[in-house]
């Protein structure tokens, strides 16, 4: 990849592990889903010789697991800068870093999973933040390819937008804070807002297919970079007061930065295309 497609890659992976560090300081990510589930842990608890119900019942228990939560939310600001200087010539403990890092990434998702029901097309939404740190990883292995790494974008890209759109569509149950972004952002009625969703979600069922189609892959990845941002913006924009600015970028921020990955995403499919074509000829 070139210096270009570098830096897009980078900020990226900086803007996901940045904003998840955010989440895990000053809000909540469910990890006591798994913690606070009895067939799973009294078991593990027995074998430690913890008994269950002075686990789930003593406040101690809640502290050590925020502080345990702030000290992985500590994890992924260090993994954050680790990428500014991530490269081929990086020890060893930079890669093991920030691999870690991208591991866990799938348990997050997970449990962000199993609070929407296991919902398949919840994971999936998230194969862009799941995805781009392994495309880091993976630039500067032995056996990386532009064209190999152009196919693995375009699916991650194509997946993320896919599962938007079932969730628009009405395949799952439409998130309300979907129909209330677009009604605070475009003035319209509810019905409306339905309506504009259910095309946008036709729309992002045709990225993964076209973005394949050499015709036209450019032109679907451009819609997928302006699509991408706004619905990444729509958060803070939606959700803005002039009151309480600070109190809004604190609390829809972060969900802005670790979506912008969905506009990025797109955006690199375009610098490779013009890279992969230029290294055919």
């Amino acid at each position: 990849m070139n210096s270009k497609s570098i830096f897009v890659l980078k900020l990226s992976v900086v803007t996901i592990f940045i904003a998840r560090a955010y989440q895990h300081f000053f809000w909540d990510v469910p990890y006591r889903a798994i913690l606070w589930y009895e067939n799973l842990m009294r078991p593990i608890l027995s074998w430690f010789q913890i008994d269950w119900e002075n686990f789930v019942s003593n406040t101690e228990t809640d502290t050590k697991i925020q502080w345990i939560i702030k000290g992985i939310g500590i994890l992924y600001f260090i993994a954050s800068i680790l990428v500014l200087v991530y490269n081929q010539n990086s020890k060893k403990w930079i890669k093991v870093v920030l691999t870690i890092i991208s591991i866990w990434q799938f348990l997050v998702v997970f449990l962000f999973t199993k609070e929407s029901f296991f919902q398949i097309g919840q994971y999936f939404e998230h194969s862009l933040q799941l995805g781009m740190p392994i495309l880091l990883l993976y630039t500067y292995s032995k056996s990386f390819s532009i064209s190999k790494a152009l196919v693995f974008l375009k699916v991650i890209v194509g997946l993320t937008f896919l599962c938007h759109g079932l969730y628009a569509l009405g395949f799952y149950p439409v998130p309300g804070n979907f129909i209330d972004m677009t009604i605070s952002i475009l003035g319209v009625t509810e019905k409306q807002a339905r309506s504009f969703l259910w095309v946008a979600g036709i729309i992002d069922l045709f990225i993964l297919p076209f973005l394949f189609l050499k015709k036209i892959a450019k032109a679907t990845a451009i819609y997928a970079v302006f699509w991408g941002f706004l619905t990444a913006f729509a958060r803070v924009v939606a959700n803005f007061s002039t009151d309480f600015p600070q109190e809004t970028l604190h609390q829809y921020g972060f969900e802005t930065v670790v979506r912008l990955c969905h506009g990025l995403g797109p955006l690199l499919i375009i610098f490779l295309l013009k890279e992969n074509t230029t290294s055919k000829k």
